[in-house]
């Protein structure tokens, strides 16, 4: 397969050879390539003035090349303006600054430094009046084919970042688990492993949960396992000693493009799309535009519209898998073969799984209890804890049935419910949109176990390594299916796997940049993974060529949030303000001003759902004290608020009086009646008006009184017939006459009733009655 890419009058052709070969020589002709036209350019447009440092004097010592520095700025101006280059060997010391531009019409200098090996540009103070604006720098692209097309789908940027992150940075904050005493290689114990890499550079406080001297700052010199406490340490070497609870950390921001902006003097400024592929644990923040429109915008099919701003998060499972090529212990390496594997989405925080089913503990099974559960007198509800407190222990509770065949070598290994309603499937049934793709094979959660423990009875539990706050040792994951609890009167079951595996430290030589070939790497890339030591290295279940691998996504994530507004300001606002602020000046109506949708709207949806829940618990929630919850401060030509009631259930308003205890306001579509349970009507002296009758029952009351109805003279009965028929009979009637008398009601029927009077009626007698159901 040949390509060819046209240079002016000649070509240069690229033959595949492999794929990472062909990367190293395409990136060589892509140089050549953009040094052609960049001189074939010269030919079209004349160059600025560039001159070298070097040519205005000794640049070897900071004050003599100062003195050139000016100079050759003032050389420059005088000339008409031009680029001033600072060659590598000019004095390490000289600062520059270019703050020559004053003014918007005067010649000026951008000075290009080269020194300590990379390029740093100084623009003009001011700049050019370009395109509306004045810069100092302008990238300009114009895409202008006639009648030629672009080829199929694709991006077409101006400039683009590609901010590749494959080892070296670090996001990892623990605490030391023992005491450390100065030395060389010295054994450190930390909360965790993960995070940890060979050449690792942390920093050690010097007091528990306090960021206070004396800091050791260390180098991971090695990662080793103890085979009496199962589990893993570090070496380095120790100036000081480290009591139990010191913070040991190390954390980088390793940003795509960062752009600050120094506001000292009065201006109207404003400071930017970024998509980060998130492998790796740690804090993860992922931008001002305008969209002025004159087309219809939505084109057909797969438009989404137009979009100012798009915040999505992906939960991607599809990882890096693949088989063992071959291990080198001496070098904690592991060789994995080439093929379809992902190695772009490597990372040096989440563990390798030995994915041969044959090397698994699979007997028996586990039952899980929720953190707050109850199950044949245990629990463990969790707690804060450890070094100043600040420690979340996550309850629940892992226990693996008499024929599990658990020991403590289990510790170090790692643990995933095996339950299809427990795991992603390979063609999972569950509903999900957008971008959430499946992996073409199982995807398990696994959890690292960190202890394990024999009670007196025989039962077997473990604990497994989850993070909130702390990674610490917990009880029990969170389980897609709140039904997989096991609790006193439910018992659940669950088949689980408990598998080799390590933690990965090292990818700088397993990494590829694969998302251009679909996962695909080459047999000559190098295919390296370190991991760390282990209590199976060395048994019959280390890992081996032609063991199945693969680095699972993380177990536990924290959801990350598509928008965090957070407001810091210390003095009062003198006009009206809004965190959020949404203003239609358009002349023509917008259909809905914020709108939350959802896969599902129904709840005879939820059985498609993976954890069987509604896509949100909450909605909208306040959390905050405020003076008013909703305002309305417009006229609603409709409904201030509506609830549709869609699929014929009732849409509840609730108010709680305690956990658990709710008062609740409803009108079941069935009857659309007002119904109030959890409390009485407390009207607090205020009336009620009018009302059709009283019921004490589910039956509504048609009829409620009767004033001053007119009995004939000289009547001892007199039958009352209600305006609308009752329903039934089942009612108490109270009457009064108007005149001195015994009666009673002697007959009821559902088109009213007679009253008995014993004394006849007087001349314009007059009678009241009220009815209740």
């Amino acid at each position: 397969m040949e390509e060819f890419i046209g240079l002016n009058e000649s070509s240069i052709k690229i033959r595949r050879k492999g794929w990472y070969s062909a990367m190293k020589d395409l990136t060589v002709y892509v140089l050549v390539f953009t040094l052609a036209l960049s001189c074939s350019s010269r030919h079209l447009s004349a160059e600025p003035a560039r001159h070298s440092l070097d040519e205005y004097g000794d640049i070897s010592k900071p004050d003599t090349a100062a003195v050139a520095l000016q100079k050759g700025i003032e050389e420059l101006v005088k000339a008409g303006g031009g680029i001033l280059e600072i060659p590598p060997n000019a004095s390490a010391a000289l600062k520059v600054e270019n703050v020559v531009q004053k003014k918007i019409d005067e010649p000026t200098v951008t000075i290009i430094d080269y020194r300590g090996g990379y390029t740093k540009t100084l623009l003009p103070s001011i700049g050019k009046h370009q395109t509306g604006v004045w810069a100092g720098n302008r990238l300009e692209r114009k895409l202008n084919l006639g009648q030629t097309s672009l080829p199929h789908c694709g991006v077409y940027s101006n400039q683009a970042i590609q901010n590749y992150m494959i080892s070296g940075a670090s996001s990892y904050m623990l605490t030391l688990t023992d005491p450390v005493k100065a030395g060389t290689d010295v054994k450190c114990y930390a909360d965790s492993i993960r995070g940890i890499w060979v050449g690792q550079y942390l920093t050690v406080t010097g007091k528990p949960m306090h960021y206070t001297e004396p800091y050791d700052r260390i180098v991971v010199k090695s990662i080793a396992w103890d085979k009496e406490r199962r589990c893993n340490y570090l070496t380095a070497d120790f100036k000081h000693d480290h009591p139990a609870g010191c913070i040991i950390y190390n954390k980088h921001v390793v940003n795509g493009m960062q752009i600050e902006g120094y506001s000292n003097c009065d201006n109207q400024s404003m400071e930017l799309q970024v998509t980060r592929h998130h492998y790796a644990v740690g804090d993860s923040f992922v931008i001002s535009g305008q969209l002025k429109y004159m087309s219809d915008v939505f084109c057909g099919f797969g438009d989404e519209g137009g979009v100012v701003l798009n915040a999505e998060t992906i939960g991607e499972i599809n990882g890096f898998h693949s088989t063992v090529e071959a291990v080198d212990w001496e070098k904690d390496e592991i060789t994995y073969a080439p093929g379809i594997t992902n190695p772009h989405t490597l990372s040096d925080s989440r563990p390798l799984i030995n994915m041969n089913p044959k090397k698994w503990i699979t007997d028996g099974t586990v039952t899980i209890v929720a953190p707050g559960g109850t199950y044949k007198g245990r629990s463990n509800p969790g707690r804060i804890g450890g070094v100043a407190n600040v420690f979340n222990y996550q309850g629940g509770l892992i226990l693996g049935s008499p024929d599990c065949g658990w020991t403590p070598d289990v510790v170090g290994r790692y643990f995933a419910i095996t339950d299809p309603t427990e795991i992603i499937q390979a063609s999972d049934p569950s509903s999900v949109g957008g971008y959430a793709q499946l992996a073409g094979r199982p995807i398990y959660r696994w959890y690292q176990i960190m202890d394990f423990k024999e009670d007196p009875d025989g039962v077997k539990i473990i604990k497994i390594l989850r993070v909130r706050w702390s990674a610490v040792a917990a009880g029990a994951p969170k389980l897609f299916v709140d039904d997989n609890y096991t609790s006193d009167g439910h018992e659940r079951p669950l088949p689980y796997a408990i598998a080799p595996g390590a933690w990965v430290y090292d990818i700088s030589q397993g990494w590829a940049d694969t998302i251009p070939t679909g996962g695909w790497v080459g047999k000559d890339a190098p295919r390296k993974i370190k991991v760390t030591p282990g209590g199976d290295r060395g048994t019959k279940l280390d890992f081996e060529a032609g063991d199945a691998i693969e680095q699972p996504p993380g177990p536990d994530p924290w959801q990350p949030r598509p928008i965090r507004i957070r407001q810091f300001d210390q003095m009062p606002s003198t006009m009206d303000n809004a965190t959020i602020e949404v203003q239609q000046l358009g002349r023509v109506q917008v259909p809905t001003a914020i709108s939350l949708d959802g896969i599902i709207q129904s709840v005879d949806q939820l059985k498609t759902r993976k954890d069987r829940k509604p896509p949100w618990s909450t909605a909208i929630n306040i959390g905050s004290l405020c003076d008013r919850g909703i305002t309305f401060n417009g006229d609603v030509t409709n409904s201030a608020i509506l609830f549709n009631q869609p699929n014929g259930r009732a849409q509840p308003i609730h108010w709680a009086k305690g956990p658990g205890n709710l008062n609740s306001l409803q009108v079941p579509p069935s009857t659309g009646d007002f119904l109030f349970t959890g409390g009485d009507i407390n009207l607090t002296d205020k009336g009620l008006k009018r009302t059709t009758g009283i019921s004490a029952t589910g039956t509504k009351a048609n009829n409620l009184r009767g004033i001053n109805v007119p009995v004939a003279a000289g009547l001892t009965a007199v039958t009352v017939v209600f305006s609308q028929p009752e329903a039934d009979a089942n009612y108490a009637v109270s009457v009064t006459p108007s005149w001195m008398t015994n009666c009673c009601v002697s007959a009821k029927s559902d088109k009213g009733f007679t009253v008995q009077m014993g004394t006849a009626a007087p001349e314009g007698a007059r009678l009241d009655w009220v009815i209740v159901r």
